[in-house]
Order: C-alpha cells, then structure tokens, then sequence
C-alpha cells in the first residue's frame, strides 16, 4: 500500500511521476486533471497492500520498470487510456493476472539491450537476415481486453506456435554467438507446444483470452521490441 501526501503529491503533479505497482507491472503518470485523478483512485483501488511506488522522473527507482510493464495512456497497442482504467476495462482480470513467461523474457530482452548500449554485443550480419525472416512472425500484439472464442483462440494459438517454430529455426542458423545464445535463452524461456494443449486454452479462455496464451504473446512482443529496434534492418517509407 503507498502512503503519500496529497498536498506533496498536488505539487509534484507538474512534474514526471509515476504510480508503479512492481506486483502486477503496470505504470500510471500522475496527472492533474479529472480523468487521469479518477484513474489514480482506481489504481489505488486495484492494488491497495501490493508494493506500489511513487517514481520521479529521474529517480533511479526507474531503473526497476522493464517494458513488461503496462503503462496507462501510452502509446503501446493494447495499454488502456486513462479513461478505460478509471471506468470499467475490459482487460484488468488478465492484465493484472500474474506473467511468468513475460517476466523471464523481459530479462534476457533487458540484458541484451544492456549488452548492445555497453559495445559488448556487435550484430553479425547473419543476425539481420536471420531477424528480418523472423519479424513478421512476432507481429502482434493482442490487447488483454480483446474478447476471444474457441475459435480466436486456436487462431492466435497457431500463431504463437508459428512464431516459436521461427525463433527455433533462427537458433540453428550461423548467426552471431550473442544473437544465438539470446535466441536459446528465450526459447527456454517461452513455453512449448506440449506446454499449450489447445483444449485447455480453450476451457481456460472466455470471454478473455487465457492467462498463459497472453503471457507467451507478450513475452514474444518483448522479442520483437529487440529484434526491431536493434537487429533488424529500420523500415523506411516509400
């Protein structure tokens, strides 16, 4: 549970923070006007006694949020607006469910990038080839609110499993050695397709998605955040 001011926090509204739960991993900017304060009550709401922080903008706290997190009224597809927080999202019950698999590969993602920003990870040029058969396959993101049936749930299962069966393949390609121990360290990470038996996505689902299908979905949203911004080649316009 945060314990704050609410005069302190009037006055530091004007700057950056943000409310962090560090138990479900989702963010909110503290803003000063009526939609984004009804969101921060429901925040408070939602995660009354989980370990919740107020996070200043160049606090070194900020180190702690990783991009598993859910950030409120971001520009990330499936993230909800502050509007959709405060009233009845859809999406809460499996946005705030727990993501094993999505937490795993959130910190292999975090220390390849670490890796890159300190010049120990040089990219090969097999990993640009490699990266770009593979990007295409890790292009989605589904929103945690996104109603689903049996069959959307066999739809984006098959999906999933199309995009482990790239990310294998790419793991036996000649690529450079850091692009190939990161792609082994996810793949131990992210489950199987024994891991994923269809029926029990199916009976686990409704009128969400299943809690282990969105949390693999996610943690190949992580892989593509890498792959993109740092190993495939930059998309350019026409």
């Amino acid at each position: 549970m945060v314990e704050t001011q609410p005069g302190k926090v009037e006055q530091e509204m004007s700057d950056f923070v943000d409310v962090v739960c560090h138990q479900c991993k989702i963010q909110l900017e503290l803003r000063d006007a009526p939609v984004p304060r009804q969101a921060w009550w429901k925040f408070l709401d939602d995660h009354d006694y989980h370990p919740v922080e107020l996070v200043w903008e160049h606090s070194e706290a900020r180190e702690s949020i990783d991009i598993d997190y859910i950030v409120v009224d971001s520009d990330i597809k499936g993230d909800p607006s502050f509007a959709e927080y405060a009233g009845d999202w859809p999406g809460r019950p499996l946005a705030l469910h727990p993501r094993p698999t999505a937490r795993a590969v959130a910190e292999i993602v975090e220390r390849a990038f670490a890796a890159m920003d300190a010049g120990t990870w040089q990219t090969a040029p097999a990993d640009t080839a490699a990266a770009e058969r593979i990007m295409p396959y890790l292009d989605f993101a589904p929103p945690a609110s996104e109603l689903v049936d049996d069959a959307v749930v066999l739809a984006r299962l098959a999906a999933v499993e199309a995009a482990l069966e790239q990310l294998r393949q790419a793991s036996a390609e000649p690529v450079g050695e850091r692009f190939g121990t990161f792609l082994s360290d996810v793949l131990r990470a992210l489950p199987t397709a024994a891991d994923l038996p269809p029926d029990e996505l199916r009976a686990e689902s409704g009128p969400l998605a299943s809690p282990r299908l969105w949390d693999t979905e996610r943690a190949l949203r992580l892989i593509q955040h890498l792959v993109a911004a740092r190993i495939a080649l930059p998309r350019t316009g026409s």
